[in-house]
Order: structure tokens, then C-alpha cells, then sequence
């Protein structure tokens, strides 16, 4: 038994991703394929992301052919999917439009590869690269954790749907899903002790939930929080996962 090289799961055989990282990886190559297509499409301009590439005065230059920053990116990508390509044992390669397709049905030799674990996190990362010069869609991320790098603890936002993201401040690839299975422990471990209207106060001024003191008193009446434990004089011991999800429940009503 070995450990995943991606994550802390255990693998058997000869495997070297565990099944949740198999997936990913899968994932990964889809979405950077995708990508991949609409920043060469955007490259050869057979269409533009914003009205006007130019500033449309007399003086301006006109727009080359290609956009040359878009093709270098394409032409890095490839190098390394080549390179992930060879680690599972491949004898020969092929430009990434035909390569791409071919990698996809053979997930199994990609996660035994040795190197497996490396090219998962440098196929994220170069579709991470690549999104904000295709992606039309605005995209309203929240907090979602800390970054797990050590020393770090910068603030980590994430869109729903979103797999990866990097690390502002150290650049450290994370992996959201984990990351979100991560803080919903610490939180789960997490208990404040409140009156009912102490709680609705901190939920005001640390979230900006406007829930009122019988509301939460509500709550406790009718078994909406399952883990609340009375303490004395009208204290109660609250855990905050549940508050918090009472919460953004009531403000979605």
C-alpha cells in the first residue's frame, strides 16, 4: 500500500493517483481541453471576447494576424502534456488537438504513471492560466478557506463548480473541493457560547445575518439545532456549523 501522490488516500497495485484523484485528473484534461479549443479560436480571432481589441483612433496600429501571447501559452501547454504523455510510458506524441482526445482514453497508464500526481497539479494549473483570457462568464467567488500551504494563511475564494485555484499570495495550487471538506471539520469542531440574543448579535456583525433573537430562540425550540447544549443563566453552547447554515437558509427563504 502506497499513498496517493496527490492527496493522502491510500493506493493499491500498481496504481499511483487514488480514485477521487483518477477522476480529477479526468476532469482536468476535459476542462483543459475545452479551454484549450476556445483560446486557439481566440488566438486565430475567429471571435473576440470584448467589443473592440483596439482603441479605434486614427493613430492606432492595426491588430496582427494572431495573437502571439495566446499561441505561446498553447505552444507551453502542449510541451507539457507531451512530457505527462511520455511519463505513462508513451513511445510517441502528436500535436495536443489529436493528443488531448487520446490521453482521455487512457486515464489508466496516466494515473500509474511515476510522475502522475505532478502532471494532475500542472494540467490544473495551466487550465487555470488559460481561463481568464477564454472565460466570459463573470464569476462571483466567496471564502471558501485558508490556504493550506504552511505559513501562509492567505484567504482562498472559489466560484461553485470550481476545482483549483492558486494562491494569490505564495501561488500554492489548491484543491477547493478538499479544502472545503477541510474548513467544514474545523468548523464542525467550532462552538461559541451565546445567549440567543448574544448569538444573533455575532451573527450580525461577523456575517451580516440579520436574525433576531427570537428567531434564534425559534431555532432551539424546534430541534433546528441539534448540537445547541444549555449552559447557565440562559447561556447556550451553540456549534457554529449549524448556526451558520440556519442562517444562510433563513436569508435564502
Amino acid at each position: 500500500m502506497r499513498t496517493c501522490q496527490n492527496c493522502t488516500n491510500t493506493v493499491d497495485g500498481r496504481w499511483t493517483l487514488c480514485p477521487s484523484c483518477r477522476r480529477e485528473y479526468a476532469a482536468a484534461l476535459h476542462s483543459l481541453r475545452r479551454d484549450m479549443l476556445l483560446l486557439q479560436a481566440v488566438s486565430r480571432r475567429e471571435y473576440r471576447l470584448a467589443e473592440s481589441e483596439t482603441g479605434g483612433g486614427s493613430g492606432d496600429s492595426a491588430p496582427t494576424p494572431v495573437i502571439l501571447h495566446g499561441y505561446d501559452l498553447l505552444a507551453e501547454t502542449e510541451d507539457m502534456l507531451q512530457s505527462a504523455w511520455a511519463d505513462a510510458g508513451a513511445v510517441w506524441s502528436d500535436a495536443w488537438q489529436k493528443l488531448l482526445p487520446r490521453m482521455m482514453t487512457h486515464m489508466a497508464d496516466l494515473c500509474k504513471a511515476p510522475h502522475a500526481g505532478r502532471y494532475l497539479r500542472l494540467t490544473a494549473r495551466y487550465d487555470l492560466r488559460i481561463q481568464p483570457l477564454v472565460d466570459r462568464r463573470p464569476r462571483r467567488r466567496r471564502i471558501v478557506g485558508i490556504c493550506p500551504a504552511g505559513g501562509c494563511d492567505a484567504e482562498i475564494t472559489a466560484a461553485p463548480g470550481e476545482t483549483w485555484r492558486i494562491c494569490e499570495r505564495c501561488g500554492t495550487l489548491v484543491n477547493v473541493p478538499a479544502l472545503r471538506t477541510d474548513m467544514g471539520e474545523r468548523v464542525d469542531r467550532c462552538h461559541l457560547t451565546r445567549t440567543p440574543a448574544g448569538l444573533a448579535e455575532w451573527l450580525k456583525h461577523e456575517y451580516g445575518y440579520e436574525i433576531g433573537r427570537k428567531q434564534v430562540t425559534d431555532w432551539i425550540r424546534r430541534g433546528k439545532l441539534p448540537s445547541s447544549k444549555p449552559v447557565t443563566d440562559g447561556y447556550w453552547e451553540f456549534s457554529v456549523r449549524e448556526v451558520l447554515a440556519m442562517a444562510m437558509g433563513s436569508r435564502n427563504d
